[in-house]
């Protein structure tokens, strides 16, 4: 399809959508994103792709996360891989607990090639959320009406765009971890945080507070 245009995951006409989730496309090879959006098969989901926007992912995230009108919102990278089944799991428990704003998973890592490298667990602590990028940094839902007053906050940002919005949905209400592997995170030389200065992530570690 278009890059602006639809692709619902496989399988979601047996499974209605809960989940409104964009995926931003760039530079990446061709072949792992169409990886990732394999792994999206089953998925109860409505899947929205955009083209992201060089130097600006706040601004491509908020155009993502607005499109859609289902409760629920998360976001898929290309150059990842992902647990269909767990989109369900993190519904669910939001579902359950509705004081909570926002739900995630553990990941596994893989290298450039797709071999598996470990998983990362990455039970939840406000202090670790507050001080690491990559503490909540699984698959990742959250709920619409935590994400929409706080998108012009990232709008401006690259760097630390995520990372910020997680933080500003959290202090609405509770956060909860899925001790499950929703990602499959791979590791190349191209990753946006590996070309971002730590100068620069630095600086937004107090930016939730403002």
């Amino acid at each position: 399809p278009p890059s602006g245009g639809r692709r619902p995951a496989a399988g979601a006409a047996m499974s209605p959508p809960r989940i409104d989730v964009h995926l931003l496309t760039l530079d990446e090879p061709g072949h792992w994103r169409e990886e990732c959006l394999a792994s999206l098969a089953g998925a109860p989901i409505r899947l929205h792709r955009l083209p992201g926007i060089p130097g600006c992912v706040g601004r491509a995230r908020a155009a993502g996360f607005a499109r859609g009108t289902l409760p629920l919102v998360s976001f898929v990278d290309p150059d990842d891989r992902y647990e269909a089944r767990t989109f369900a799991h993190l519904a669910d428990a939001l579902d359950a607990c509705p004081s909570a704003v926002l739900a995630y998973t553990d990941e596994a890592l893989m290298d450039e090639d797709g071999r598996p490298l470990g998983v990362r667990r990455l039970a939840y602590s406000a202090f670790h959320h507050a001080h690491s990028a990559s503490h909540v940094h699984g698959l990742i839902v959250m709920r619409r009406s935590a994400v929409d007053p706080v998108l012009t906050r990232i709008a401006d940002l690259d760097a630390g765009a995520d990372w910020l919005l997680t933080r500003l949905v959290a202090r609405q209400g509770s956060v909860l971890h899925l001790p499950l592997v929703g990602r499959h995170w791979r590791q190349h030389p191209n990753q946006h945080h590996r070309r971002t200065s730590t100068t620069a992530l630095r600086s937004l570690r107090g930016f939730a507070s403002l």
